[in-house]
């Protein structure tokens, strides 16, 4: 009864969702929403089929500024309170459980003065998510980074460089402390 209750809400959302931000953000058949559901900018949201967005505390948040960045969520993944930043592109693979973590695959840092050591345009690179990745809460991954299948990402870990498949990883910054054999 409580599943057939959630997916009569999830639909009511979607419409409105739909409604609200149009062609910016493109749901799958199967998708489970509810209010706790933010989306910025003028980017692209694509949430593949069977995605569990229902959140609990914090809110399931898209930040997309740029015209070209395209935020990407595999089949079947569950989000609970994820943040993404992107200039670019974030991809998120099949089956993925992700708490309250944050993926910017920008630095934001620019600043008008030409003798600033950070004058000019923001960095941005990708940031891609293998398939069965448990990313836990708190966890940050920065520009550029690539996760591997399966692996795991730990509490409060701060990820500035790509993991393979099957490790775990925590820490600042984050380094692997077991591989799944």
């Amino acid at each position: 009864m409580k599943k057939k209750i959630a997916r009569f809400i999830s639909q009511l959302f979607i419409l409105f969702y739909k409604l609200r931000y149009g062609s910016r953000v493109q749901f799958g058949r199967g998708v489970i929403v509810n209010h706790r559901f933010k989306l910025s900018g003028s980017g692209t949201l694509k949430i593949e089929d069977g995605v569990n967005l229902w959140a609990h505390e914090e809110p399931n948040t898209f930040h997309l500024y740029s015209k070209e960045a395209t935020i990407q969520i595999g089949k079947k993944t569950r989000l609970n309170g994820i943040t993404c930043h992107s200039y670019s592109t974030i991809q998120i693979g099949e089956r993925c459980l992700i708490g309250s973590a944050i993926l910017m695959d920008t630095d934001f840092h620019t600043f008008s003065d030409s003798k600033h050591v950070l004058h000019g345009n923001p960095i941005s690179k990708s940031i891609q998510i293998g398939s069965g990745v448990w990313l836990a809460g708190q966890c940050v991954l920065l520009k550029g980074v690539q996760i591997g299948d399966r692996s795991v990402v730990g509490f409060r870990a701060v990820v500035t460089k790509s993991f393979p498949a099957n490790v775990v990883v925590v820490g600042n910054p984050g380094r692997v402390v077991k591989e799944k054999g």
